[in-house]
């Protein structure tokens, strides 16, 4: 069965979510005339220039360029595919996507939604069990002498699981669910003899959130002297276990959080910081530092970096200066570079803490050590050649260069050639190594090339999100974007379009393609209007100058009817002028291969004749049609 939504279920989703309703959960909309108006999340907005069109069911931000409709909005602020988009919203308007999801019986431990519903409930039972309970007196005496203060407290929802075995099972007699279902949440576990106990019981807990403010799992610590003598448990920390809802290799701890900040930030500034522990999170925060979050205990991998790019150009990893950060280090440094994202990294001194040294000092100069933190590829260069004499000893020297330029050899070299500030930043690389050791720049450019072709590129991943790629209006041919202009105000038009046009015709990749799906409609007996074709159409970049042309031709329609020379506009006149154009350019083109053919050897005389009366004739017929 294919994973491609059908028609109907995009349209019922659509139909069933209000753009208004959906943005202004996320941004503090006002509305002025038939327009409402906001602070766009994609850049610092000083007046509110994102608006939302309840008519339309759309909305543009013209600074950024950006627009579109339900779908586009989540896939732009989540970052995520047109498929998982439509997810998103059809949960939200609980609308069941029976093309592509196996049926799950509603309430049951299968089902995603009652997972979030109790979560949820967990959450907040575990947060009022912190804030009231006398149980977590100790918890709350020692969240304090830590410096955490009541309002992250209550930002980041900690809560506390008190020592009983069965405490949150118990709570149950009062909710609809059922001990299974706190089991698929990885909150309980159960025990051979048919009893139930609390995975975090005796921890204060932190909960981590998914993009959507959901929570999804919790990272546990073990409170200091909380526990009898002999009775602490041996893991310092613990998160959830892999469920529906939460994976390790897929979140970042507070980057539901730390996004919007991120978002809003100038270009440049579009950088996450990584830290090891949550508390280390919400000590930044407490600094003014909005752009932390923290890996959950497992290597940074390839689904993380996807999530990164989501949101961020670039992060900031924040080592300790042992030997364990410096591992850290080498495996991560390969996996950034081959995906074309700017790292940094910033080794601590031996023995440092982000926590304490945020506690001590405030964020300003722990900010100033971020900044200053050397890219990735100089941070390998300095760990690769420290201590090592690199005139004398060539073993080692050798073996130090080798793994620079094998780390090099990763940037695929189809991206460097398409930035000259990476290219010339290789350049900058390669002269430094060949200063260093002593070499011919040549030599070591050569070496280089043979690494980058000895590495297989990884294979592009196709369920990744389309990019919103930028169009340039302006270079549009006219006739071509009139063409779809035409076809969007008035369907009715696309038969003799399809008979006059082919989609071959058009050069505009980006028009091409919403011609062929107007063709692909017309052929299978759909209509194609505007809003028709906003369903139709997944890729970003495509639905954006379908809304384009829509603004562009009615604020055409407009200006025509509100002349005073009583001209009106006819759709028909204007594409049989179109139809001519192309047809005129199908004529210039033939005469082109024509006149290039009398050009050819061997073309005989009787031969020669005849194309040159079919050119004469053809521009007989030309001049005739225009007196």
């Amino acid at each position: 069965m294919s994973n491609r939504p059908d028609f109907d279920v995009k349209d019922r989703v659509k139909q069933a979510i209000d753009v208004v309703d959906l943005i202004g959960t996320e941004l503090n909309l006002r509305r002025r005339g038939a327009i409402y108006y906001g602070h766009c999340p994609w850049h610092d907005d000083n007046s509110p220039s994102f608006q939302v069109n309840p008519n339309k069911q759309t909305w543009v931000c013209y600074p950024c360029d950006v627009r579109g409709d339900v779908f586009d909005f989540v896939m732009k602020r989540e970052g995520v595919s047109f498929r998982e988009a439509l997810e998103i919203l059809a949960e939200r308007a609980n609308i069941p996507l029976t093309s592509f999801q196996s049926k799950v019986v509603k309430g049951s431990a299968n089902d995603k939604q009652t997972l979030f519903r109790a979560m949820q409930w967990a959450e907040n039972e575990y947060h009022q069990c912190l804030l009231n309970s006398e149980a977590a007196a100790p918890v709350r005496k020692y969240l304090d002498e830590r410096g955490v203060t009541q309002e992250s407290i209550d930002q980041f929802r900690i809560g506390f699981a008190p020592l009983s075995w069965s405490w949150l099972v118990d709570r149950l007699r009062d909710t609809s669910y059922s001990p299974e279902i706190l089991e698929a949440c990885g909150l309980i576990s159960a025990q051979r003899s048919g009893s139930w106990y609390e995975r975090f019981r005796g921890r204060v807990l932190f909960p981590i959130r998914d993009t959507q403010e959901r929570p999804i799992a919790f990272g546990g610590r073990v409170v200091p002297g909380l526990y009898g003598e002999g009775e602490e448990p041996r893991g310092k920390y613990v998160n959830s276990p892999e469920t529906r809802l939460f994976s390790k290799s897929k979140n970042l701890y507070a980057l539901n959080m730390a996004r919007g900040h991120v978002q809003k930030s100038n270009v440049k500034d579009k950088r996450l910081t990584i830290v090891e522990g949550y508390t280390d999170v919400i000590a930044a925060w407490q600094n003014g530092l909005q752009n932390v979050v923290a890996a959950l205990g497992v290597a940074l991998n390839e689904q993380h970096i996807r999530l990164i790019k989501r949101f961020a150009d670039g992060i900031t990893l924040v080592l300790d200066g042992d030997e364990a950060g410096q591992r850290t280090m080498n495996t991560v440094l390969d996996l950034f570079v081959a995906h074309d994202i700017d790292l940094r990294i910033l080794s601590l001194p031996e023995g440092a803490d982000p926590f304490d040294f945020l506690m001590k000092n405030g964020g300003a100069p722990f900010q100033e050590m971020v900044d200053g933190a050397p890219d990735a590829i100089a941070h390998k260069i300095l760990v690769e050649t420290a201590g090592i004499d690199l005139v004398n000893n060539t073993h080692a020297a050798n073996q130090a260069l080798e793994n620079i330029l094998t780390t090099l050899a990763k940037i695929p070299a189809s991206l460097i050639a398409q930035s000259a500030a990476k290219s010339m930043r290789q350049d900058q690389i390669v002269m430094r190594l060949a200063r260093q050791f002593q070499l011919d720049r040549t030599q070591v450019r050569r070496r280089l090339g043979e690494l980058r072709t000895s590495i297989r590129p990884n294979s592009t991943n196709r369920d990744q999100p389309q990019t919103d790629e930028a169009i340039d209006y302006a270079r549009l041919k006219p006739a071509e974007k009139e063409l779809i202009e035409l076809l969007i105000q008035d369907p009715s038009l696309l038969d003799r379009a399809v008979e006059n046009i082919a989609p071959t015709q058009l050069e505009a990749g980006v028009l091409r393609e919403i011609y062929e799906v107007m063709g692909e409609c017309f052929h299978d007996g759909k209509d194609v209007g505007y809003q028709q074709l906003m369903l139709e159409l997944e890729v970003p970049r495509l639905k954006k100058l379908v809304d384009y042309l829509y603004d562009n031709a009615t604020e055409k329609k407009k200006s025509v009817e509100g002349s005073t020379n009583g001209y009106r506009l006819d759709l028909e006149a204007q594409l049989d002028s179109v139809i001519a154009l192309f047809n005129e350019k199908v004529f210039e083109s033939g005469n082109i291969a024509r006149i290039s053919q009398l050009h050819q050897p061997g073309l005989d005389e009787q031969e020669e004749r005849s194309t040159l009366e079919e050119l004469f004739q053809q521009q007989l017929q030309k001049i005739k049609k225009t007196k």
